[in-house]
């Protein structure tokens, strides 16, 4: 299971100008960190939302210092006449708090998981290269 652009744009309720393809690059870093911490490519049986959720906070948190982001918090938006909204830019701290915190629940995510049995073989893809062995 993947996840869109859009998922993350509900999720963080970025505005529409955030490039999809921004998006999308950090949308494959999450596909592979959390390939990486959990030793799996693909959900858990019964665990689809979690790994979907997982994936949206990873991307999210990948992507925030790139885009210095919008904050949505009550104090951070000011309603104008028109109903549009004011957005404003979080600041080097708040940012790093932000992805702190993102990364957190990630975290949380990646141990439920990630196989409790050592011995289980989680499904991933395996690759093998070239391998060439010769005696001197």
């Amino acid at each position: 299971m993947s996840i869109m652009p859009d998922d993350i744009r509900t999720f963080a309720n970025l505005p529409q100008e955030v490039p999809e393809a921004l998006l999308v690059r950090h949308i494959g870093i999450a596909e592979r960190d959390l390939a990486r911490a959990t030793g799996r490519t693909v959900a858990p049986a019964g665990l689809e939302e979690q790994w979907a959720e997982a994936l949206t906070l990873r991307a999210l948190a990948s992507a925030f210092p790139w885009l210095n982001t919008f904050a949505l918090d009550g104090a951070a938006k000011v309603g104008r006449m028109e109903g549009s909204v004011e957005y404003r830019f979080l600041d080097a701290g708040e940012v790093e708090e932000k992805v702190k915190n993102l990364n957190a629940r990630f975290e949380e995510l990646v141990s439920l998981l990630t196989p409790d049995d050592p011995g289980e073989t989680p499904p991933t893809e395996a690759r093998l290269g070239a391998l060439s062995m010769m005696a001197v």
